[in-house]
């Protein structure tokens, strides 16, 4: 699933099972023969507009290999990530959009940690570790759209945004400020993504065997469920853009748990929180559309929109109102 998970709690910035790798900033390329050296804490400078010439060949990745440490040029690392969450037939213009909010994620990241180095791992990676140099200078597209748009990451008001993508949309994209309750993030408002509904995969069935349902669902109720209660008394509260935001339980007028709308469709492995749900004899059946959080940037809209003559520029400031490009310098 290529989708990268939204914070919908403060204090969890990344999925839980999401990668972990060693990200290090080099202050300049001159400033260290050796790789370490005193980083000036002014090193990793960000501006808005775009209009300078950053040179971000100054970074680069360092990934914990379990072996040891492969280290690649920020740039390169990002023709590989690129590679792995955006189908190559895709349009450029699309996967330009992608390539600055995965450059957009690095530099979120470098400027929370205050630091040149952020600890992430090398899993994922070993492909492109494995494949000869000439094969991976064979990454066409890719290599075009990370040097097309050499340095450049998405900001508000200055600072890098939260650069949300998932693959389908259910028609619409999700308003942040709803699941919030506040204005956290003001960039990531509902757009409709009509296009999306034309994808092949856009519907799908998820059958969950009523055994495996409750067996599955038991540790996050109280104690006082009832088979009944879990079985029948399921329901479902949705967002504006038709996202499950809560799943609760009650028996009668006793409500016997609840569980956050992305948490459920987790645990049961559904492709997006767009779902309905129905109930035959010895199984539950997920009637689902879309694929992904739902927040942020339709990939496949993305793709839509670029084949309908979109450059990589309007395709962003569509998906995160109020954005701009800005440039590392």
């Amino acid at each position: 699933m290529n989708e990268n998970r939204i914070v919908l709690k403060g204090t969890n910035k990344r999925d839980a099972a999401g990668f972990l790798l060693f990200v290090f900033l080099l202050p300049y390329v001159c400033a260290c023969l050796w790789g370490h050296a005193g980083v000036d804490k002014d090193a990793l400078s960000l501006s808005s507009g775009a209009k300078k010439s950053g040179d971000a060949t100054n970074y680069e990745v360092q990934a914990d290999m379990g072996w040891g440490v492969w280290r690649i040029p920020l740039e390169e690392y990002l023709v590989y990530k690129l590679a792995d969450v955006m189908p190559g037939d895709y349009e450029k213009e699309a996967l330009k959009a992608q390539a600055v909010l995965l450059r957009t994620e690095i530099v979120q990241m470098l400027m929370e940690e205050e630091s040149e180095r952020l600890i992430l791992s090398g899993e994922g990676l070993e492909k492109w570790y494995e494949m000869d140099l000439a094969a991976r200078k064979e990454l066409g597209d890719y290599k075009e759209a990370v040097a097309e748009t050499d340095g450049l990451y998405l900001s508000y008001q200055g600072e890098p945004i939260q650069a949300s993508y998932f693959k389908l949309s259910n028609g619409q994209t999700r308003n942040a400020d709803e699941m919030w309750e506040s204005e956290k993030c003001p960039y990531l408002t509902s757009i409709a993504c009509a296009q999306d509904k034309a994808a092949k995969d856009f519907n799908s069935v998820v059958t969950v065997s009523k055994v495996n349902y409750l067996y599955v669902l038991k540790p996050y109720l109280d104690d006082g469920y009832s088979v009944e209660g879990l079985w029948e008394g399921i329901q479902l509260t949705y967002d504006a853009a038709g996202y499950v935001t809560k799943v609760s339980f009650a028996e009668g007028e006793n409500q016997i748990g609840e569980l956050d709308g992305e948490d459920f469709r987790h645990l049961f492995g559904l492709p997006s929180a767009s779902f309905e749900v129905s109930r035959e004899k010895t199984q539950m059946v997920f009637h689902v559309t879309g694929i992904g959080h739902g927040f942020g940037m339709s990939q496949y809209g993305a793709n839509c929109r670029a084949l309908n003559g979109e450059t990589y520029d309007q395709i962003l400031k569509e998906f995160f109102f109020g954005t701009e490009l800005a440039k590392i310098e």
